[in-house]
């Protein structure tokens, strides 16, 4: 899809490159007082596009987190590559999502308008795509409408958003783009701008949140380094030289061995001389460990909102270790499918956190810490017909680990208890 220009444009230009700049000149001239000043001024707009500030809605629910965003025509074909025109030919029923054009879109948003969920980057969900379009005579009033929806599962701690295309280089210089925010309880307005692309909201007395990918445990440093092996045999080649009551073949053969060996082996058995009774590592303090642990627990039940399976693994891999994304796949989706019940599907409206427990361990040689977590999934199950509300209890310890260039990440989980509550009056406040 292109702009055609309109017809007394295309004449002027063409007056230009034929008999030179000064008839095209008088040509246009002529034109621009036939032709409706507006009608230029819109055709002139086409070739040099300075879009106006974009305005982004944020509403912030209890389960999701919805945004919608509003973009003039030009700038979505420059930025997506994609025929705006195409989206009413599009059928989100027949293929999920809008097909490919959907899976383009939320790849965009995902990699230049990332939104984090208290600490966790989640893959947007597309709910809602349209083209609205303006005046005939304007394609500039034109626009493409995208609504995605960001799962949370509850009240977010804290909503990073970050906005990287500005396209002052290009051609297409965007000078602002306007975040507005809305809660039960907040309103916020947020302008973002080339020098500033990023923005943090917390809701009012927010409960502690850490980012699991920016929180490295520290590591106390050791008295002292000592090579083991070399310092050994130079200990053995001077004692030998010492009492040896004078220089024969045998001492100084056996010395020039303990020598050899010594820088054969120099910097291959270096031990760290530390106090016995200080670990080596220093862990996040138990009320940060906390913290950090549910945000990567909350996001794997967000993980089951997506249908494509390389969506859920990619948001797996957002909390949990690369050994463990089968088993966690594996326990969570059977507990999400209710296969003790016949054709049984649960939507998961809400995870609440019960009691979190750091373990503690005297002696930590590792950046490892262990959790006993209980904690309430709360949902409608369909089937046979109907819908219902569903409560599951569960317990569960969990080992979570800090994994480098990666961040924390849950290394290891044994089931203690899963049990199902029926009370079937459960409401999400």
């Amino acid at each position: 899809m292109g702009f055609t220009l309109r017809p007394e444009r295309l004449f002027e230009f063409t007056l230009k490159s034929t008999f030179g700049s000064s008839v095209g000149w008088l040509c246009g001239l002529w034109l621009s007082i036939a032709t409706p000043a507006g009608m230029l001024h819109a055709v002139d707009s086409i070739t040099s596009h300075v879009p106006k500030p974009i305005n982004i809605e944020v509403d912030v629910r209890e389960a999701e987190t919805e945004m919608f965003l509003l973009v003039d025509e030009t700038l979505f074909l420059h930025w997506f590559s994609l025929a705006p025109k195409a989206i009413d030919d599009l059928d989100p029923e027949v293929k999920s999502e809008w097909g490919d054009y959907g899976n383009r879109v939320v790849e965009w948003l995902d990699l230049h308008a990332p939104v984090q969920v208290d600490g966790v980057q989640l893959i947007p969900v597309l709910t809602d795509l349209e083209y609205q379009e303006g005046f005939d005579l304007n394609d500039l009033m034109n626009f493409v409408a995208i609504t995605v929806t960001y799962p949370t599962k509850a009240r977010p701690r804290q909503l990073d958003f970050i906005w990287s295309r500005f396209d002052t280089e290009d051609g297409f210089p965007l000078e602002s783009v306007y975040y507005v925010l809305s809660t039960r309880d907040d309103y916020q307005v947020y302008r973002f701008q080339e020098d500033t692309p990023g923005w943090s909201w917390s809701p009012p007395e927010a409960e502690m949140m850490i980012d699991p990918e920016l929180v490295a445990p520290g590591i106390r440093m050791p008295w002292f380094s000592i090579d083991l092996l070399p310092v050994l045999f130079s200990i053995i080649g001077v004692i030998v030289v010492w009492r040896s009551k004078r220089f024969t073949r045998i001492t100084v053969a056996t010395g020039l061995i303990c020598a050899a060996f010594a820088l054969f082996f120099l910097g291959e058995t270096k031990v760290d001389v530390r106090p016995f009774w200080l670990s080596p590592v220093v862990l996040p303090p138990p009320d940060q460990a906390e913290a950090l642990f549910e945000s990567l627990h909350r996001n794997i039940y967000r993980a089951f909102d997506y249908e494509d399976e390389e969506q859920i693994y990619q948001l797996l891999a957002r909390s949990v270790s690369g050994e463990l994304h089968q088993q966690i796949y594996d326990e969570i989706h059977e507990s999400l499918m209710m296969r003790i019940e016949e054709d049984a599907v649960c939507d998961v409206r809400a995870v609440r956190s019960l009691d979190t427990e750091v373990i503690a361990n005297p002696k930590v040689v590792e950046p490892m810490f262990r959790v006993r977590a209980r904690w309430e999934v709360i949902g409608t199950v369909k089937h046979w017909g109907h819908s219902h509300w569903r409560k599951n209890l569960s317990t569960a310890l969990y080992d979570v680990r800090w994994i480098p260039e990666i961040g924390w990440r849950i290394d290891g989980v044994d089931m203690v208890e899963q049990r199902r509550l029926d009370d079937g009056q459960e409401l999400i406040k």
